[in-house]
């Protein structure tokens, strides 16, 4: 940047700056226009209640309709994760059984009745009955922790869709009242009582923005990685202090 250049520019915030402070219309003014792209303090709420009243609906529809979705893609997601939970409980039930089979058969092959032993129709010696149980513990372990992990997920879930309602449930109820009183404060002056609302209503939009940033569905995709790791996580199960316990 120029000589030249950097003294225009320089002399602009100073004119700027000394507008702001020598002329209470203009400082008037750039204090409104901060408040509505900046946040609504006590002081610019007072100055312009009709102004943030009509902020406040406007957002507070678009805080209802986000959160009606999100609300919408949390139930989708659940669904799914029932649906996988019985399909793994099932698996797991499946497996709890068939280890039950085989160590009954591992006590009768190393009672008095010898190898090999038959279990569901097929007959078995030590090595392949072993080696079988092992990898029913795994799998039995695998499908606890996906179980573990989607109640997890599911409870988690609840929470977040007890939120969104109660986010929802207050921002509507918020919206109803100030399209009521909008028109009362057009023609009248800001009462006490009508301080305390944009108040409340501008606690409402606070809740709402730290509610909006993390109102992200997780998909069942990244809900069920978890549930994929916590199953990989399983520790070599011992066969042997289960099949003698």
């Amino acid at each position: 940047m120029t000589g030249n250049k950097l003294g225009w520019v320089v002399g602009i915030v100073v004119v700027g700056a000394a507008a702001y402070f020598l002329f209470p219309g203009f400082r008037t003014k750039v204090d409104s226009t901060y408040d509505k792209h900046f946040g609504w303090n006590a002081d610019a709420r007072r100055k312009d209640p009709v102004g943030f009243m009509e902020y406040s609906i406007t957002k507070l529809g678009e805080n209802i309709t986000k959160f009606e979705q999100a609300r919408g893609d949390l139930r989708v997601a659940q669904a799914k994760l029932e649906d996988m939970k019985r399909d793994n409980s099932g698996k797991l039930a499946f497996a709890e059984k068939q280890l039950v089979e085989f160590k009954a058969a591992f006590k009768t092959a190393t009672g008095d009745k010898g190898w090999p032993v038959s279990v569901a129709g097929r007959p078995y010696n030590e090595g392949e009955l072993k080696s079988q149980v092992k990898m029913l513990l795994s799998q039995k372990g695998g499908f606890e922790g996906v179980v573990k992990q989607i109640d997890a997920s599911l409870q988690t879930a609840d929470r977040k869709g007890l939120e969104l309602l109660n986010r929802i449930n207050e921002s509507k109820s918020k919206k109803g009242i100030l399209e009521t009183q909008k028109e009362l404060v057009k023609v009248g002056q800001l009462t006490a009582e009508s301080e305390k609302l944009l108040s409340e209503v501008n606690d409402v939009l606070i809740a709402n923005e730290a509610m909006a940033e993390k109102t992200s569905v997780r998909t069942v995709e990244e809900m069920m990685k978890d549930a994929g790791e916590a199953a990989s996580s399983v520790s070599d199960p011992d066969t042997e202090a289960f099949l003698n316990s």
